[in-house]
């Protein structure tokens, strides 16, 4: 009977070595490439993939910079688009695979610079948006020391500051296609819409040095828009995930189109929003030591402390309990803060704060203290007015009939049914992640879920709303979100343009395109977490039974 290898009597005298080398084994002589030199080589083969990708993204961008007509531009121009969005989730796909090390970071900076170089090298004005005219002109104004919200635009009490860019003479009106006593600025009987924040950053810009016109706020969203990108690298790793997801926004049209060439004020609030949840956001524990790791004993830490009374981490060895108190009570206070500045740049991040402020109410009170006093000085000069354009926005953006609703319309809801559905389900949302627990669902998945399900009830027509669900699919690793961030471009230009396709189909179609791939991604993850769960459970069944 054959006696199993494992009862054998070991034989401690060494065998010589067959000189035959083995299938697949390298003979004597011969120097296989190490693991690590593979791994490198593949490293610049995706490196150099991840280039050609950033190379065919700024062709794209290029593209759509030099289409001809009006705003927002031909069909060609979302055609454009939606292959510049294919070809940066082409590069995330790309750079993950790579190791976060110093050339993938290199090119991530380096791409993001070159989508904003571009922009400010081609001298080109507004693409698919004109509200950066209203911008510069809110700065002229609050510069002249007048109140924003006091005057409509085109009121008499403001002709002082009028200017041949922004009130083109008879000449320059007929170039641009409109009658003679035309104005760049959109829906100039109206009192602007922009919250105080937003205002005082339309101020600093009027005041700040650098090129004229359109091409002043063109620059300064790109800082704006560079230190977004540079924040979501240095905060990814903080949230499990790699660096190079940051290419879904800084090489995609937010960057790019929204951000570059419209320069609209949402980025500030998105800059914002993303440090709040980053200060909010606690930084993944180290798995813990198992028997073969080495560490030294507790009492060893102790042993020897630093001569200065600080740690090697900078944190201070003798008032380290006091250190992390303050530090955990002042967290959430700075994240409520940043996050009332967001809303007081433009009133829709205050949707991440059922998820913000989960165990946590100080964020909830710093974040609605930071907008009332934002808004107390100009109460105090104008009363109600601050309110702006707001409810006229509602009516012409279709809210107040409820007919804006485009997919709960292809479901037969419309006027207040569709209303009293909207609010139900964004405020439903709202409460589950109210009351999940933090630990559990992290605050970036928790205010994707919240802001991702009011994309899909209110379907708004305008892009640049969905830079903040682009950075907040980012954080949260779920870019089948971005589906859904593509919505508005479809729906925007078929507002404007005819497209291939029939309206009744074309204006709800990117939106439901998008649910759709959230719906199936959800349902694939969801059934391979199943899988899992039923691999490990087998896998206890045998080992119980063995």
């Amino acid at each position: 009977m054959a006696v199993p290898s494992i009862l054998r009597k070991h034989d401690p005298t060494p065998r010589p070595r067959d000189p035959t080398p083995r299938p697949g084994e390298a003979s004597r002589g011969e120097r296989r490439p190490s693991t690590s030199t593979r791994g490198r080589s593949t490293g610049r083969h995706w490196l150099i993939c991840a280039g050609v990708l950033l190379a065919g993204a700024l062709a794209l961008e290029a593209a759509t910079i030099t289409r001809p007509g009006p705003l927002p531009g031909g069909p060609a121009v979302l055609y454009l688009v939606l292959g510049w969005w294919a070809v940066a989730m082409l590069a995330v796909a790309v750079l993950v695979r790579v190791a976060p090390r110093r050339g993938v970071l290199l090119l991530l900076v380096a791409g993001a610079v070159a989508i904003h170089a571009l922009v400010l090298a081609s001298a080109s004005g507004p693409r698919m948006s004109d509200d950066l005219y209203r911008y510069a002109w809110d700065g002229k104004v609050s510069s002249a020391g007048i109140d924003p919200y006091r005057y409509a635009t085109d009121s008499q009490a403001l002709a002082p500051l009028r200017d041949r860019w922004l009130w083109p003479d008879p000449a320059g009106c007929a170039r641009l296609g409109h009658r003679p006593g035309c104005t760049r600025i959109n829906y100039p009987t109206a009192h602007t819409i922009y919250p105080p924040v937003a205002q005082a950053y339309f101020t600093a810009v009027h005041y700040l040095p650098g090129p004229p016109r359109e091409h002043r706020l063109q620059l300064y969203a790109a800082v704006l828009s560079l230190s977004t990108t540079l924040l979501l690298i240095r905060v990814l790793p903080r949230f499990g995930r790699h660096p190079g997801l940051a290419a879904a926004y800084a090489w995609g049209p937010s960057a790019g189109l929204d951000v570059g060439m419209d320069a609209h004020v949402d980025i500030l609030a998105v800059l914002a929003a993303t440090a709040a949840l980053a200060l909010l956001r606690q930084p993944r524990q180290a798995p813990p030591a198992t028997p073969t790791t080495r560490s030294a004993p507790p009492a060893a830490a102790d042993a020897h402390p630093h001569p200065s009374g600080r740690d090697p981490d900078g944190g201070s060895q003798h008032g380290g309990f006091w250190t992390a108190r303050r530090r955990h009570h002042l967290m959430p206070l700075a994240a409520g803060a940043l996050l009332g500045a967001a809303v007081a740049v433009k009133l829709y991040p205050a949707l991440l704060i059922p998820a913000a402020a989960r165990r946590r109410a100080v964020v909830a009170v710093a974040a609605a203290g930071v907008v009332v006093l934002s808004y107390l000085p100009h109460v105090a000069v104008v009363g109600t007015a601050v309110v702006g354009f707001l409810p006229r926005y509602l009516t012409v953006e279709g809210y107040n009939e409820g007919h804006r609703f485009l997919l709960l319309g292809l479901l037969g809801l419309t006027g207040t049914a569709a209303k009293t559905v909207a609010v139900a389900a964004v405020g439903s949302v709202a409460l589950v992640v109210w009351r999940t627990d933090p630990a559990g669902v992290p605050v970036e998945r928790a205010a994707l879920w919240v802001l991702g399900t009011a994309f899909l009830v209110a379907t708004p027509a305008q892009p640049w709303y969905s830079i903040l669900l682009v950075v907040l699919a980012v954080l949260a690793g779920r870019l089948e979100w971005i589906a859904v961030a593509v919505g508005p471009y479809v729906l925007y230009m078929a507002l404007f343009r005819d497209l291939a396709v029939a309206d009744v189909y074309a204006r709800p179609g990117g939106y439901v395109l998008g649910a759709v791939v959230v719906a199936l991604v959800a349902l694939f993850r969801q059934t391979g977490s199943k899988r899992r769960a039923r691999g490990a459970g087998s896998r206890h069944h045998t080992e119980d039974g063995g």
